[in-house]
């Protein structure tokens, strides 16, 4: 038997995509070939490789993850998914600072799935993107965290609070400063409501604006020199959704309410 289990496992794409496509159950070798479109001399050797380092097992013509084998597959698919998330979009997130995320949370960075960057257009700069705006208006409740000041977001907030959508705001305290100061009126309205609450949070985060909803997550960040450059960040994966939610309760349990 030669070879470490990690080149097992991540050194032949076809291996690691047998593996994952055992996690479902067991398969058998047709069903192997039809999924993974390939051809029994591409797979057999494959297959032989995972057997003699007790990853899979054969019974009759189907095959099966040992427990070691499931083991080792559902620890490699948070970093698989993390990999993922970084190759679509890895000039974005070379230049993005991650700081302030907690560890047990960037941990599942993977959750975050098909994420869709969307590029500031200079021309709307302050404008919200469709995919925002149809999206919040429809959503039953409103996670947001804001370490970044949008001259838009008294407004709109208090609109969705109006509205009758729970709402649940988060800001750091420049930027709470910032929306009391200048937008007092708004901000009275936002805070009359039953359905909202407000928290005011001394923590430091490369994260610039988080909301979460039941329908979609917007994510920016500021970039590595501290600066906000207006690209934004939305996934609609049901796991992103989670991780954000998770992320937004560990702002909010940080912050001190806004009486």
């Amino acid at each position: 038997m030669n070879g470490s289990l990690m080149d097992i496992i991540l050194n032949s794409e076809k291996r690691k995509n047998v593996l994952l496509l055992l996690m479902e159950g067991e398969k058998s070798r047709e069903e192997i070939k039809t999924s993974l479109n390939v051809t029994s001399t591409a797979l057999i050797p494959q297959i032989k490789k995972l057997k003699e380092h007790g990853l899979v097992i054969q019974n009759g013509d189907y095959y099966i993850l040992t427990n070691m084998g499931k083991v080792l597959v559902a620890n490699m698919l948070p970093l698989l998914n993390a990999v993922e998330v970084f190759e679509e979009n890895s000039n974005y997130w070379m230049n993005r600072d991650l700081n302030g995320i907690p560890e047990f949370i960037l941990k599942r960075f993977g959750e975050l799935g098909n994420c869709v960057i969307i590029e500031p257009d200079l021309n709307y700069l302050f404008e919200f993107p469709k995919e925002f705006t149809e999206n919040i208006a429809k959503s039953s409740y409103v996670m947001a965290f804001n370490a970044y000041f949008h001259p838009e977001y008294p407004a709109l907030y208090s609109s969705l609070a109006e509205k009758g959508i729970n709402f649940s705001l988060v800001t750091t305290n420049p930027v709470h400063e910032r929306m009391e100061k200048d937008y007092a009126e708004e901000m009275k309205k936002f805070t009359s409501f039953e359905n909202t609450e407000m928290f005011v949070s001394k923590e430091i985060t490369g994260l610039a604006t988080l909301v979460s909803t039941d329908r979609f997550l917007f994510l920016c960040f500021f970039n590595n020199q501290g600066q906000y450059d207006h690209t934004i960040l939305m996934s609609f994966d049901s796991n992103a959704l989670q991780w954000s939610k998770e992320l937004f309760f560990y702002f909010k349990d940080k912050a001190e309410s806004v009486a």
